[in-house]
């Protein structure tokens, strides 16, 4: 199990940023907080480091980049309805909340999600499937909505990953038939029988693909960093005996 960060949300906060997240004004259709920590754990996976600029305009607004939906919009501190202090306050605690799940998958090897309890149309906790479904669903939603704008992880040639994403999209209440017999194979399998052992499944999987997409990451870091750097005056690696400037250099003056 982890141990809190203390850089990271308390309860109340997670609500104010709930409450953020629904003030963002329309047209833009912002996630909720539980799709929120789904989609920055999708963001922390990918084999190629995704900056805040990339990351953030499609957790503030669902359609960015839907051509159907009319491409959404970036939120900004100038987005009519909206404004300068609110925007750096929302922008704090995603930041928290993203250097936080980092530290604690690196780390810890485990993260808490937030996730809500879900409830009933008699306003009762619902039990069971329907329990598990509500509450990690959403959450699972979110994760999706990072793949779809940073597609990076799931396209690694590595043989695990459709098993692990296929193990998380188990709880999605839209399925293919392709997901639907999946996830019908995994109840009968590894049936989770309570929604704390549903929550340790899903820390688990995304854990193993953040590690996967960590893996990747520091491999091509590696791969960057085996030659030295060429100086302009060097000699040209190549062996011709000219200065690297006035020979393999020239393409990039």
């Amino acid at each position: 199990m982890s141990h809190p960060s203390q850089n990271d949300l308390t309860d109340a906060e997670i609500g104010e940023l709930d409450d953020l997240l629904a003030q963002i004004p329309a047209p833009l259709e912002a996630l909720d907080v539980v799709m929120l920590d789904g989609y920055l754990c999708g963001v922390l996976a990918q084999p190629v480091p995704v900056d805040i600029a990339e990351w953030l305009p499609p957790a503030c607004d669902w359609n960015l980049g839907d051509e159907e939906q009319g491409g959404g919009a970036v939120l900004t501190p100038d987005t009519a309805g909206w404004h300068g202090a609110r925007h750096e306050r929302l922008l704090a605690l995603v930041q928290r909340r993203f250097d936080a799940l980092n530290r604690q998958m690196v780390e810890d090897g485990w993260f808490d999600p937030v996730v809500m309890q879900p409830l009933g149309e008699d306003d009762e906790p619902l039990t069971g499937r329907a329990q598990i479904e509500g509450a990690l669903g959403p959450w699972i939603i979110g994760f999706e909505h990072a793949l779809n704008h940073f597609p990076g992880l799931e396209d690694l040639p590595h043989s695990d990953i459709p098993d692990l994403l296929a193990c998380l999209r188990r709880h999605l209440p839209d399925q293919s038939e392709d997901e639907q017999a999946y996830t019908k194979a995994l109840d009968q399998e590894h049936p989770l029988k309570s929604l704390d052992a549903a929550i340790e499944d899903l820390v688990g999987n995304v854990v193993e693909l953040a590690d996967i997409g960590r893996a990747e990451r520091l491999k091509v870091t590696q791969v960057r960093r085996s030659a030295p750097k060429v100086g302009r005056n060097d000699p040209c690696p190549c062996g011709s005996g000219r200065k690297y400037k006035q020979c393999h250099g020239r393409d990039q003056s």
